[in-house]
């Protein structure tokens, strides 16, 4: 029993020391990820960036819905 006891303290005891590093990480903040989220939105194929008339004739081209999204 007290083999028992001293794994499962020392298992909880790793989990709480690993998640408070994992916790320790860079944070960043909000205009950071944003930043990082509009450099990779105007690097991608995936996504039309700042040019409405442009979605409006692929959307017309593919007969798909088109999304705008306003920030």
């Amino acid at each position: 029993m007290t083999g028992k006891l001293a794994l499962t303290l020392l298992l909880s005891a790793s989990a709480f020391f690993f998640a408070g590093a994992l916790a320790a990480e860079d944070k960043k903040d909000r205009d950071t990820l944003v930043r990082d989220d509009l450099s990779e939105m105007r690097d991608s194929d995936l996504w039309i960036y700042n040019d409405v008339e442009k979605g409006f004739e692929l959307a017309r081209k593919t007969s798909k819905p088109l999304l705008i999204v306003f920030r």
